[in-house]
């Protein structure tokens, strides 16, 4: 894994990524200023970053509870065989489901929920557990974050240790 990592994204490509993830929407001129970098070099490096699905848009990271969405739950979703299509469908209809992710273990998919209150998240849940192809739910409430990382940072971490 570490290897496709080195032939993804290598040193440049990791100070544009914490650039952009320090400021918001810099211009390209001004990610060449901050980091003495050529802005042809910084525009072809952006390109083939979103080319390559690396970089996926722009936005600021906004703090669900800060925005009015202070319940935060993860919600595993067991479905019935063949359907994750159909379920992701259904799920992508439901804008406070903020991640689907494809698991092992027990269930099939663990979602990422946000809500305004515990009332508001049963009303989503209530929405997930009404999909025809959902057999189970079993969700945590999040009663603090007290880690969170960015994946800038995680790619700053990686060429610290190569030095």
């Amino acid at each position: 894994m570490k290897d496709q990592l080195e032939r993804s994204v290598d040193s440049i490509d990791t100070r544009i990524l914490a650039a952009l993830d320090t400021a918001l929407r810099p211009s390209v001129s001004e990610l060449a200023r901050t980091l003495s970098i050529a802005r042809g070099t910084v525009h072809a490096r952006l390109e083939r970053l979103r080319r390559d699905k690396i970089l996926e848009g722009y936005g600021p990271e906004i703090d669900p509870g800060k925005a009015g969405f202070p319940v935060k739950a993860f919600t595993t979703v067991s479905i019935l065989q063949g359907q994750l299509d159909e379920v992701l469908a259904e799920l992508k209809r439901i804008p406070e489901v903020l991640e689907a992710h494809v698991v092992t273990g027990r269930g099939d998919l663990l979602l990422a929920v946000a809500a305004r209150s515990n009332d508001d998240l049963h009303e989503i849940l209530q929405t997930v557990a009404s999909i025809e192809q959902v057999s189970e739910l079993s969700t945590q409430l999040a009663l603090s974050s007290p880690l969170r990382r960015s994946v800038a940072g995680l790619l700053r971490s990686e060429v610290t240790s190569k030095s």
